[in-house]
């Protein structure tokens, strides 16, 4: 090789090398930003002392990153801080985060008057370059104080960092496995904002926000259990009113301001048992009517009829139900009574019709076979055309839906055990839950085989399911109330009760059932359930009849509420009527 040849060979590896070299130091990753947070200047009764560590914990765990914003401990803190005593001046501030060779210093006061507190905090650059981010805030009770602090830091990262996503979280938040132990409580934590104010060791469960539970209202308590409920204008002045029945009172109110206005009430006698009650717009007047499902006692003659039933309590019982009215400003009956029980339902291209069942004979069936659409004539109620529904189907327990949008009718039904079954027109099972759902104690007797041996059939009427679409995809959803399992559904019929449930929302995904929402565990016993416009503003809720938990041992003494959720829906088809 010549002497030329080598020195060309010598400077390309040189350039080689030193290429290399720059891109080593250009790809050499940067130091991660530290930044001091200081304990704020407490200005509070001594029982509110938690929250400072509460606050400097709360903003560490969000600033701090893996490899981008380091956190000083806290012990460096505290020994730069030896001296400093009360509020710290921004002077003093970036001279203890020198000491602590920080890029930025976090400080801050807190003072409390009463159920006022104001927050008075700044996250500065210590070198000077760069816009201090600052908190001026006063709140208006305790509760708002961390989510005034989450927000500061969420700016602070917006800002400083640089670090935000679609939803104005930290983007590069640091994973679990990394992360402090002290903020990993059992696995429970799934992000920062779960860390309690009141010790960084406790989980926050249930946002505090959400305690004040916006979007729910709760009417006045009713004495008496409500079993039966139904949503409707039964005055004819275009606005809706919500009717109740109890085991003998039937109950019209219209929702006013907070709470709920009586319009008119209609007692039974000593010999009604009031089970269930529809409004219905039978005469399509625009003004609905009410239809009271009444199972009446009757003196028995000549004692036992078979040996079988021997001992028939003295009385039978037939079905005696009636339509009421308001008229005169009095909710009256109209008509004679009529030996069906009487249900409300929407059935395809007819819209929210009244049906009717008969009741079997003490030795038979509770519902014998064939249901019929009812029709006020003459202020009677009478039976109009057979309704074509499988056998399964009884007035109580279905609910017309197109479940997969074919245009060809399905049924939800829940059978004698609770189970929720989705059958097609020909009565075939297509889906079946393992769950129970719609659970109520409100029950009457059924076929009686021999009541000297208590072996008695007893049928519980199930709470309402509603047929919706209320995200507006074209595809009907089924509104159920789901029970969260207790022990006493293996007790005996008479000793059963309910004491909290849910409600849930349900749609076909061609395999099955599965849930779009539902809401938090209620305590009580759902009876009924109703998607309507209870207050008169043009927007549909969530309604619910609710028995109290601690009164479900002694229904005849029981008192209820009236629930509604909001529904925040937008140009949807929500169809429920």
């Amino acid at each position: 090789m010549s002497g030329r040849a080598m020195v060309k060979r010598c400077i390309f590896i040189i350039m080689t090398v030193m290429s290399a070299s720059w891109g080593w130091a250009a790809e050499k990753p940067q130091a991660p930003v530290s930044v001091a947070v200081l304990p704020f200047g407490m200005h509070a009764p001594p029982d509110l002392a938690y929250l400072q560590d509460g606050i400097r914990d709360m903003l560490s765990s969000r600033l701090a990153a893996q490899d981008k914003v380091q956190v000083v401990d806290r012990n460096s803190v505290s020994q730069a801080m030896k001296g400093s005593k009360g509020d710290v001046s921004p002077e003093d501030a970036k001279r203890i985060a020198k000491i602590l060779k920080a890029d930025y210093v976090l400080f801050g006061s807190l003072t409390a008057l009463g159920q006022s507190v104001s927050i008075d905090a700044k996250m500065v650059p210590v070198s000077g370059n760069g816009e201090p981010v600052a908190l001026y805030t006063q709140t208006k009770s305790m509760d708002e104080v961390i989510p005034q602090v989450n927000r500061f830091a969420q700016e602070i990262n917006q800002k400083v960092f640089k670090r935000t996503d679609a939803g104005g979280k930290t983007a590069d938040a640091e994973s679990d496995s990394t992360r402090n132990p002290e903020f990993l409580v059992a696995g429970m934590l799934q992000n920062k904002d779960n860390i309690s104010y009141l010790n960084p060791n406790f989980v926050e469960l249930t946002n505090e926000a959400s305690l004040r539970q916006t979007g729910v209202w709760r009417s006045q308590e009713m004495e008496g259990s409500v079993m039966g409920m139904d949503i409707g204008d039964v005055d004819g002045d275009g606005k809706n009113e919500v009717v109740i029945c109890t085991a003998d009172k039937v109950m019209v109110y219209r929702k006013e301001h907070n709470g709920l206005k009586v319009l008119g009430n209609f007692n039974g006698s000593k010999t009604d048992h009031f089970l269930w009650v529809s409004v219905v717009d039978v005469n399509r007047d625009k003004k609905s009517r009410i239809f009271v499902t009444n199972l009446k006692k009757f003196n028995a003659i000549g004692g036992a009829t078979t040996e079988t039933i021997k001992g028939t309590r003295g009385f039978t019982e037939g079905l005696a139900s009636f339509a009421l009215e308001i008229i005169n400003g009095k909710l009256q009956q109209v008509g004679s009574a009529v030996p069906y029980y009487l249900n409300g339902v929407t059935l395809p291209k007819r819209g929210k019709v009244l049906i009717g069942q008969k009741k079997g004979e003490a030795s038979e069936e509770p519902f014998l076979p064939g249901i019929t659409e009812m029709q006020m004539v003459g202020g009677n109620i009478t039976t109009s055309t057979p309704v074509n529904v499988p056998s399964k189907c009884n007035v109580f327990n279905f609910a017309a839906v197109d479940i997969n949008n074919d245009h060809a009718d399905e049924y939800a039904v829940i059978d004698s055990q609770n189970r929720l079954a989705v059958i097609n027109a020909g009565g075939d099972t297509i889906w079946k839950s393992d769950k129970l759902f719609a659970t109520t104690t409100n029950q009457f007797e059924g076929k009686v085989t021999d009541r000297r041996y208590n072996d008695v059939d007893v049928y519980f009427m199930p709470s309402s399911m509603e047929v919706t679409d209320l995200n507006g995809d074209g595809i009907q959803e089924i509104v159920v109330t789901r029970n969260v399992d207790n022990a006493t559904r293996f007790l005996p019929d008479t000793m059963k009760y309910f004491d909290k449930g849910e409600v849930l929302s349900l749609s076909w995904d061609n395999m099955g059932m599965v849930e779009n929402w539902k809401t938090r565990e209620i305590s009580g016993m759902v009876t009924c359930l109703r998607v309507a416009d209870l207050s008169n503003e043009g927007k549909k809720q969530l309604v619910l009849s609710v028995v109290s938990a601690k009164d479900l041992l002694k229904l005849t003494k029981a008192k209820s509420v009236i629930v509604s959720y909001d529904l925040n829906i937008h140009g949807s088809k929500a169809g429920a009527k």
